[in-house]
């Protein structure tokens, strides 16, 4: 009787014991299963109405080969089990409708992640950034890759407002002022002789036209050109006259040495011009027999020769 009722026993508790497992193995595809089937990129973006903004940002960025788990759930086995778990959230939100628009990634993706597709072949590089160089071994105390390269994938989302990592608007987060290195020549090189400091003439919201007040009003064109375009003879502490006007406008004298245009001309205006010769027999300024002003300014303006008088002066002058 005892050997009936332990077999009766073994029997029961054996076929328990196979539902059991067979109730766990099953348990588990189902698992693996949905974890495969909720990441795919469709999933992802179109299984969810208000990941859709999300989805279609990422088909127009250069990342558009890598799928979303790639970068959204760190490498390892317990990484993907801890993200699934906490990722059972989400359908709450999604049926209680409690999530608030835009919805902000807060995961930090690991540097890791970003070095598998960018080798330092590439973050070594020093990138040119209008007149400041970039290097990121210069930048190493920044903790995080997306620190700098925030929202790089999702750019155009409505609502969020894009910071490019190459723009000065994203360097003026940690360049602030408040914090080192905060030397504007730690990153740029002045397209000029040294003036002293940077602040004299620039400020952190823009490098033009700066603080500085130009002697004279420039308009037009020649409020968006550099200086050196103009003083092309500028030294450490003077930027000297403008002796560059005849690159842009042509040396309507032909004459060489007729440079220093700002002497009888404005920037707004050649003709007519601020000189007046005063007058000088029938020559200038309205005479009977008007000569060029290098027929008796042979060498200068300061000095004249009249080789039609013997290089005497000409007599009857107003």
């Amino acid at each position: 009787m005892p050997d009936k009722a332990h077999r009766i026993w073994k029997t029961r508790w054996g076929k328990v014991g196979t539902i059991a497992l067979a109730g766990f193995l099953l348990f588990l595809m189902v698992t693996f299963a949905a974890a495969k089937a909720t990441e795919s990129n469709n999933f992802c973006g179109r299984a969810c109405h208000e990941m859709i903004p999300y989805m279609q940002t990422w088909e127009v960025s250069k990342h558009s080969q890598v799928d979303c788990v790639t970068c959204h759930i760190p490498p390892g086995l317990w990484n993907l089990a801890k993200t699934k778990f906490f990722a059972t959230r989400e359908v709450w939100v999604h049926f209680t409708s409690a999530n608030k628009a835009p919805i902000m990634v807060t995961r930090k993706i690991p540097n890791e992640t970003c070095i598998n597709c960018h080798p330092s072949s590439q973050t070594d590089k020093t990138v040119r950034l209008f007149t400041a160089t970039f290097s990121h071994s210069s930048h190493s105390q920044v903790p995080n890759c997306v620190d700098c390269h925030a929202q790089l994938v999702h750019e155009p989302l409505p609502g969020v407002p894009y910071i490019p990592p190459q723009s000065m608007t994203s360097c003026f987060n940690c360049h602030d002022g408040k914090q080192q290195p905060n030397d504007c020549a730690y990153c740029h090189q002045a397209p000029h002789p040294d003036r002293g400091s940077c602040e004299k003439c620039h400020s952190l919201s823009t490098w033009t036209p700066g603080n500085f007040k130009h002697p004279v009003p420039l308009t037009g064109p020649h409020a968006q050109i550099l200086c050196e375009q103009c003083h092309t003879n500028a030294t450490t502490n003077d930027m000297g006259p403008a002796d560059g006007c005849i690159k842009c406008h042509g040396n309507h004298h032909n004459d060489p040495r007729l440079t220093q245009c700002g002497t009888c001309h404005t920037t707004t205006h050649f003709v007519p011009s601020t000189f007046v010769h005063p007058q000088e027999g029938p020559h200038v300024p309205k005479g009977e027999e008007p000569l060029p002003c290098v027929a008796c300014h042979q060498k200068t303006f300061s000095q004249f020769y009249c080789s039609c008088h013997g290089g005497n002066p000409p007599t009857g002058g107003g």
